[in-house]
């Protein structure tokens, strides 16, 4: 086991050691901190460029349904040609012509924006509010019912919406999209981690090969021992590179809070964590993150072991890329039915339950299913390192030809 450790000591500190790691851990949380104060800026930020609306209404009803605020200014206009308004109109800035559909003495049924740009979606859905909700009133003020405007306003009602989970002994408010949003960036880690280094794996095995270095390297080190420390070592580098992104994040974040950026989203972010699980669920994100990229890049390690160059392997790794879109793909339906048959199925078939159960456990999954699922990851990673390791064994020192399937399965029968 000595040299195993030798070789995980020599793949990871290669790779920490170098620019672009350092770079890259480093850059991508502050991209991320960044961008989440961005966010919360825009999302919180109210606009400041008045349109000018021109409202050319048929019906005469529907101008007095919109009302105009701090930057929508709507204006009546007489009807003309549309040929001509928009001679009129069309080189005019921050100016929207807007067409009431309908007769004198109709309901408004509908109604058009024309713009030299895009028309933004609080304009659109002002209009479209306003003129349903006075659309509305106006056929309930046709029923003649007395007292009408008391009783629409207490008709009228807001709905507060809440989820809880309970047990025998407590309740705990959850937020659904919150807990999607979990699912969804766990699982898109697996995978981009999963692809990222597994690929590394087999760029370093490829690069030993064809520099001849593993022959110097195998005369003291077994080739499945060699292919175990490569693959661990270089999981310690994703895991680390994780840790860093998370752990950098969130100072980032703390400063970013001074600057008032971020503090009541965040607070209320804080809030929603208190609902979940989050020890099962980092737990759970560990083993299956481990898993998939030891499975996958078993896999990986063999590929660039039967061949010559890198670009040699673009052809073979595309079957191994196929189970992890796949995966990828079920995710999204997973945090969406998580409790569905597909969504169990795909959080227990190995190649794909890397990536669906992390998104699956953030909605609540029974433990035997989750101890099921990982059992299932484990025997199979067993079998893949075994088949690997007997691919890895031959290939590396096979050169001057590419190697079919064929002559793999040949290689896995080799004692």
């Amino acid at each position: 086991m000595k040299t195993v450790f030798l070789v995980i000591r020599r793949e990871y500190l290669s790779r920490v050691r170098k620019k672009s790691f350092i770079v890259l851990s480093l850059l991508a949380p502050l991209l991320f901190a960044g961008s989440l104060f961005v966010y919360f800026k825009l999302i919180t930020a109210e606009s400041t460029t008045v349109v000018n609306v021109k409202v050319v209404d048929p019906t005469g009803m529907a101008m007095d349904m919109l009302r105009s605020t701090d930057v929508l200014l709507f204006e009546n206009i007489a009807a003309e040609p549309l040929d001509n308004l928009k001679k009129k109109y069309i080189d005019a800035d921050a100016t929207v012509l807007l067409v009431i559909d309908g007769n004198p003495g109709e309901y408004p049924a509908g109604c058009s924006f024309y713009s030299k740009n895009s028309v933004s979606m609080e304009l659109s859905g002002h209009v479209r509010s306003a003129i349903n909700r006075g659309v509305e009133n106006l056929k309930m003020k046709a029923l003649n019912v007395a007292d009408i405007e008391e009783i629409l306003a207490g008709i009228r009602t807001n709905v507060s919406v809440k989820t809880l989970k309970w047990d025998r002994e407590t309740e705990i408010e959850t937020n659904a999209g919150f807990i999607m949003l979990i699912a969804y960036i766990m699982a898109t880690l697996v995978f981009m981690f999963t692809m990222t280094f597994g690929a590394m794996v087999m760029r370093g095995v490829v690069e030993e090969k064809t520099s001849r270095i593993v022959e110097v390297i195998i005369s003291s080190v077994s080739p499945f021992r060699l292919m175990a420390g490569k693959i661990f070592g270089v999981g310690l580098v994703a895991f680390t590179q994780f840790l860093l992104w998370i752990a950098l994040t969130f100072a980032l974040v703390d400063v970013l809070k001074l600057f008032g950026g971020v503090s009541n989203p965040l607070a209320a972010a804080m809030l929603m964590l208190n609902s979940i699980n989050f020890t099962e669920i980092i737990c759970v994100f560990i083993l299956f993150f481990f898993g998939g990229f030891l499975l996958y890049s078993s896999v990986f390690a063999a590929i660039g072991s039967s061949v010559d160059a890198e670009a040699d392997t673009q052809q073979m790794v595309t079957p191994v890329m196929i189970p992890l879109i796949l995966g990828f793909t079920m995710m999204t339906h997973t945090i969406r039915f998580p409790d569905s048959p597909l969504s169990f199925w795909a959080s227990m078939i190995p190649l794909t339950s890397p990536i669906v159960m992390p998104a699956r456990v953030a909605f609540g999954v029974p433990l035997w299913e989750i101890a099921l699922s990982f059992a299932l990851l484990c025997v199979t990673l067993a079998g893949m390192c075994y088949i690997s390791a007997k691919i890895y064994r031959t290939g590396i020192l096979m050169y001057g030809k590419k190697h079919s399937l064929k002559e793999m399965i040949k290689w896995i029968r080799y004692r």
